[in-house]
């Protein structure tokens, strides 16, 4: 196995799990349109585009990591 591709992985790994880490709490949003009076609002697009490219990031570190040298 090769050091320093398992390098790489590790630190997009962790680097994934921090951009998890920041995506704030969903909020509750007041809205007469609900039967229950509102909705949990979970809507943080730059933050969840962040989560995704570190997951592609990290996608691919994996994937080096599995092809052999």
């Amino acid at each position: 196995m090769d050091r320093k591709k398992l390098d790489a992985a590790v630190t997009e790994a962790k680097r994934f799990l921090g951009k998890v880490k920041e995506l704030p709490d969903p909020v509750w949003q007041e809205s007469a349109g609900f039967t229950k009076g509102g909705y949990f609002d979970d809507n943080f697009p730059k933050q969840s585009g962040a989560i995704r490219r570190a997951s592609m990031d990290l996608t691919r570190a994996l994937a080096d990591l599995r092809r052999p040298s």
